[in-house]
């Protein structure tokens, strides 16, 4: 077996099937970096697609993660070797390559926490993790990319280039807030991370430089002693009773406050939803109906997380269930009130983005016919003269860092139609499916038995356990959305006040891990 390969062999190199695992990532590795370094398109090209034809099926978990990373990587570096940042081309809210590149990582992370002891990869899943925060935070999902980065951290503390990148995002997530606290406490905390990563041995010398500089910008826009001043953030009451506690303290836990501080921050100063649409002009006599429905959502939203909750914490028969006979059918299902508020808080969830659709379409004046609306289809219309489906120019136009976010945000759903079938979040079908069956058809949770379709394609069967983490994956989504609404519409509001274009600069690193 050959071990080592020409550049003109890596370019023309047919297929990897014949090489076992381990000597496949090599290659990858190899191909793409190539690739990268001699700034050869059609060399990355050709290790993609020896990617995809290649089986997985010799590959352990552990390689199947290392795989998935090395393909996003090459996806990766695709894209940067053919956009130009600050260009017309980078705000194009349609890019293969960075929806390729995040299927990737995700897969990295999915198949990760199956495997019994994941702590081998405990280095590669925190640059998965942080290269996952990045593009998020390119695309406009800054609240998910925050995450990431701080689950990168979480995965290796002190990790200096997630530490640097989370403070890089939160300077730039400054720019779309409108309260002046937060963006005080943001600079704060962007400051503190930037000048932890320009000093942090494990990050580039250019990265580094880049950490510093955006230190320096904060200092001289707000002044070192300000930056430096540490605040109050835990004497804050969480409420009178033990219960309302324990409630509040899990909502900060899991950063389930509509309140951008809860983004980062877990201490009690974040316990309240205190987000709301901006100031928005109206014509002389218009009802706020924008507003009326971003309340209406919030308090959605609200109240299926303290179902979510009261589910999760008291699972005891309550007395509505007493009496309630049930016939044994032998399937090991579990009816109660608890498993009731599961499903009622995934069905609010789930309904709140297609609300968030309506608003979309109105506000932004988008014009699709209210019968269309849903959160995949509010950003397209139908081209002149065909069936097809085109992002609206109303969209594509508007350099609106969080709107594109919302956008790429509606591509982690999945709808049964041609166009939308295909998206960038692994369980997508999967939560599709299970809202189907929910609305539709018979959903029961179970205390032994696998997740799977039964009773002749009627009953959707699923463990306690796998329902309450989807259940956490659209709460988590829908407060990402409903955040992302409200800073998109703040930003469009100041196009109005200026009366001309309000273009976001955009940061980013060349932050890509490299193997």
């Amino acid at each position: 077996m050959k071990e080592e390969y020409t550049y003109e062999e890596l370019l023309t190199l047919q297929n990897i099937d014949k090489f076992e695992s381990a000597r496949v990532l090599e290659l990858l590795a190899h191909i793409f970096e190539t690739g990268r370094e001699n700034k050869d398109v059609n060399v990355i090209k050709n290790g993609l697609r020896l990617a995809k034809s290649r089986s997985l099926v010799d590959f352990s978990d552990n390689n199947k993660a290392i795989f998935h990373f090395f393909v996003a990587n090459g996806w990766a570096y695709l894209h940067q070797l053919t956009h130009t940042i600050n260009r017309n081309e980078f705000w194009a809210f349609e890019t293969p390559e960075i929806e390729n590149e995040i299927v990737n990582l995700r897969k990295a992370i999915s198949i990760s926490e199956k495997i019994d002891n994941p702590g081998l990869l405990t280095q590669v899943l925190s640059e998965v993790n942080t290269n996952l925060g990045n593009t998020f935070n390119q695309v406009g999902r800054i609240v998910e990319a925050i995450h990431y980065w701080n689950k990168a951290i979480e995965l290796k503390p002190g990790f200096g280039m997630a530490i640097g990148n989370l403070g890089f995002g939160l300077a730039h997530y400054v720019r779309i807030l409108f309260d002046d606290g937060h963006r005080s406490v943001f600079c704060q905390y962007a400051y503190k991370y930037l000048k932890q990563g320009a000093v942090s041995k494990d990050v580039y010398a250019d990265g580094q430089q880049a950490f510093q500089n955006m230190a320096d910008i904060l200092e001289e826009n707000y002044g070192k002693e300000k930056l430096e001043i540490e605040q109050d953030l835990k004497n804050f009451s969480l409420g009178r009773s033990d219960s309302e506690r324990d409630y509040r303290q899990w909502c900060i836990d899991n950063s389930l406050f509509i309140n951008p501080l809860n983004d980062f921050i877990y201490e009690n100063i974040v316990a309240h939803d205190c987000l709301f649409l901006p100031n928005i002009t109206l014509k002389k006599d218009e009802p706020p109906f924008f507003h009326s429905l971003y309340n209406q959502i919030k308090q959605e939203f609200v109240s299926a997380r303290y179902l979510y909750y009261q589910s999760l914490t008291n699972q005891k028969p309550h007395f509505s269930d007493k009496d309630n006979m049930q016939m044994d059918t032998l399937d090991y299902a579990v009816y109660s009130l608890s498993t009731e508020k599961l499903k009622a808080a995934f069905r609010i969830c789930y309904s709140i983005f297609d609300k968030i659709g309506y608003l979309v379409n109105s506000y932004f004046k988008i014009g699709l016919d209210p019968k269309d609306v849903s959160f995949r289809k509010v950003w397209k219309k139908r081209a002149a003269g065909s069936k097809d489906w085109e992002l609206h120019p109303v969209i594509t136009e508007s350099q609106n860092w969080p709107l594109r976010g919302l956008y790429w945000l509606s591509k982690d759903l999945y709808e049964n139609d041609s166009e939308f079938f295909r998206s960038i979040l692994p369980e997508a079908q999967q939560l599709a499916s299970i809202r189907n069956f929910i609305e539709h058809k018979s959903f029961k949770i179970v205390d032994i038995g696998e997740t799977a379709i039964v009773d002749n394609g009627l009953t959707y069967q699923i463990r306690r356990h796998e329902f309450e983490q989807k259940v956490g994956i659209l709460m988590s989504m829908a407060r990402a959305a409903i955040l992302n609404l409200s800073f998109a519409v703040h930003l469009e509001e100041i196009k109005k006040d200026k009366q001309s274009a309000f273009p976001m600069p955009f940061f980013k690193l060349d932050d890509k891990f490299k193997r």
